[in-house]
């Protein structure tokens, strides 16, 4: 099995033309397109009120983005057909959806390099809280590729589609979720299916379970392009693109779903592409709570125990969360839709009539991970206070006993006297900066350093706080959070590779096993020993352990900077270690409470047990994400379980029982 993985993970190096991040862009001459009118062109239909609102009046902001992205885009086009065949997506002429998936990202970091370089104008900017968010029908889309191709389609028309689905759940081993459908209450989800025996079909989810799960929810494929090979080349196109590590999920919807995701945020930047079907979006500029609720996540309102009711999200700028309605959209085939960071959104699969052409409606989900990745100002403000051993005034409350698992957007940052200073703050560093080098780009760095300064130096205006950052210090800490998120692409890229690689390989074997499909009328295919091997589940495990690598590497960095030399690690708890299984973190008992690190999507996340059932766990992540049903083979316990004899085993038990129990166990040490 090692030695296999090994070869596996060799193997994908024949594709890289060159890893060298000057080289993953190809510059061409621009082709100017403008649009005169720019609208939504279907009748928008809502199930909560009556009226609609559409994509018109070219004054707004969204309006003048569409036009920038859409010159950005056709500019972008042979880039992206030169990446797609440097890569062996394309042959000659041939204009392929990853090399629209390519230009589509080069567009949108084109644009946020303009913007920075551009006024600090609000209206202006793309991503996060000040970001706004635009959607583009499959026309526009079309015409801007007219020069590659004259069908009336784009290149994302039937590139993946339930049919793809249902191939790649026989072909492989993939795991997913399915979400609530509340629209009154936070997002959650559980797991999709369990195993029902201990063989492998047994084990692996199929199919069947994936359309009974459709009837309850929106069916979650999380860093899905990791695991189909016919998806890869799209992660991998838009992490090149903007090099940046990104992920790519999926969302499968039944039609007919009045709410097939209630309202929520997310970290991320998302552009959204409408593979098949058609699904209607709601989205909402960010709530103006954060006085009331400053330990909410303005990037993960709605999830887990933090509801964001679509009927207060409906009242207005005058209402209670200050939310207006932006944009209300049917997206169908083609179509895409950019949301920032931070926006709220919501999402329903009912139709104005019953004689929609699709059963199920899907939809790509590109992750803009810069906040994940630390890639952000308050990240690296953090992190250069953590390296000097000062304090830092907005710190929220720990939410584990390691700064690793602090939500630093959380608490204080959400009580600064104006939402401005608030949203620069969260602002992602330039989308552009790891393909730049820090040590040899002054040019590019210092701005970044002296808006850093700027910022700084606001924090302490706004909250009376003495404490100095030098500037040495953030470029020290910029340097170090480049050095880290170079790591993470690089571990993105492979992994996106070694999933394309194994796509081609699986055509390969089924090319020269043809003449014994169509002799038999089986269409099952055959999984032996070695191509089980080659499974997503074994393929993706080692890419995200470099991950977990990576990120205690940085989290070492920032504690380093002040250790004395003599604080080794606690004696006792170095004792009471050695006294435990090796592998205690994956085989203590877990509790209610416990902090651990969970399983999301192959990477592990800092998290919190909420509830025990049975021998599976519920968890809520640092984000208020939640996650039902992980088998323990998920869950990294965080800290040594306590070896006090008197410590009992609270499994299954729920906080009223707990609390009863400890007051007993309390009142038996008095005595």
């Amino acid at each position: 099995h090692d030695i296999f993985l090994a070869n596996a993970f060799t193997s994908p190096s024949s594709l890289v033309p060159s890893t060298s991040s000057s080289s993953r862009h190809f510059f061409t001459t621009p082709h100017a397109i403008t649009t005169n009118n720019i609208a939504c062109n279907t009748k928008l239909y809502s199930t909560i009120n009556a009226e609609t609102t559409s994509l018109n009046g070219a004054s707004s902001p969204s309006m003048q983005l569409v036009e920038q992205f859409l010159s950005q885009y056709e500019e972008s086009l042979e880039e992206g057909h030169q990446w797609a065949n440097e890569f062996g997506f394309a042959e000659k002429e041939e204009q392929t959806a990853e090399g629209s998936f390519y230009a589509i990202f080069r567009a949108i970091g084109r644009m946020d390099a303009k913007n920075n370089l551009d006024s600090e104008d609000s209206s202006e900017k793309l991503l996060g809280l000040s970001g706004t968010p635009f959607y583009i029908p499959s026309s526009l889309l079309a015409k801007a590729e007219s020069a590659y191709s004259n069908d009336g389609t784009n290149k994302f028309s039937n590139y993946f589609n339930f049919l793809h689905l249902a191939t790649a759940l026989e072909e492989d081993f993939l795991d997913a979720q399915v979400g609530s459908t509340d629209n009154r209450k936070g997002w959650q989800v559980a797991a999709v299916s369990q195993p029902t025996g201990s063989s492998f079909d047994d084990a692996r989810m199929n199919l069947s379970q994936v359309k009974t799960a459709l009837e309850s929810g929106t069916i979650i494929f999380n860093n899905i392009g990791a695991h189909i090979p016919r998806l890869a080349g799209a992660a991998l196109a838009s992490t090149d693109a903007l090099s940046l590590p990104g992920a790519l999920n999926m969302y499968v919807t039944a039609k007919g779903m009045r709410t097939s995701a209630p309202p929520h945020t997310d970290r991320q930047d998302v552009l959204v592409v409408q593979m098949e079907g058609a699904k209607r979006w709601r989205v909402f500029t960010p709530p103006a709570d954060g006085g009331v609720k400053p330990n909410a996540d303005p990037f993960a309102r709605g999830k887990g125990e933090d509801s964001l009711p679509l009927h207060t999200l409906l009242e207005g700028k005058e209402g209670r969360l200050g939310t207006e309605l932006l944009m209300d959209a049917v997206l169908k085939e083609g179509d895409i839709l950019y949301i920032p960071a931070g926006f709220p959104h919501t999402t329903d699969t009912v139709e104005e009539t019953d004689d929609a052409d699709y059963d199920a409606s899907i939809h790509l989900t590109f992750n803009i991970d810069t906040h994940v990745w630390d890639l952000d100002n308050l990240s690296v403000r953090n992190a250069a206070l953590r390296r000097s051993g000062l304090k830092d005034v907005l710190a929220p409350k720990s939410f584990s006993s390691s700064n690793a698992g602090i939500n630093r957007y959380t608490g204080k940052v959400n009580q600064l006297p104006t939402a401005n200073l608030r949203s620069q703050l969260m602002d992602a560093l330039p989308l552009n900066f790891l393909d730049v080098s820090p040590n040899d780009n002054p040019a590019f760095v210092d701005p970044i350093v002296n808006r850093l300064e700027k910022l700084c130096s606001m924090v302490n205006e706004a909250t009376g706080d003495s404490t100095v950052i030098s500037s040495e210090s953030l470029h020290e800490a910029l340097k170090q959070i480049h050095s880290y998120g170079s790591s993470i692409l690089d571990i993105h890229r492979d992994m996106y590779l070694a999933a394309v690689e194994e796509g081609r390989l699986r055509k390969a074997e089924a090319a020269m096993t043809a003449h014994i499909k169509d002799s038999s009328s089986s269409k099952t295919i055959t999984m032996t020993p070695e191509r089980m091997q080659r499974l997503s589940l074994f393929r993706v495990r080692p890419f995200f352990e470099q991950i977990d690598a990576a990120k205690k590497e940085l989290e070492q960095w920032c504690l380093s900077g002040n250790m004395p030399p003599s604080s080794s690690s606690d004696p006792s708890v170095e004792a009471q270690t050695s006294q435990l299984d090796p592998n205690w973190q994956f085989t203590a008992p877990l509790q209610n409470g416990d902090e651990v690190e969970a399983d999301l999507g192959g990477a592990y996340f800092p998290a919190k047990i909420s509830q025990v059932v049975g021998n599976t766990y519920n968890v809520v992540f640092f984000d208020g994400d939640r996650a039902d049903g992980l088998e323990r083979s998920q869950i990294k316990l965080s800290n040594p379980p306590s070896s006090d004899n008197d410590e009992i085993d609270t499994t299954g038990l729920t906080k009223k029982e707990i609390k009863k129990l400890k007051k007993k166990m309390d009142k038996k040490k008095r005595k």
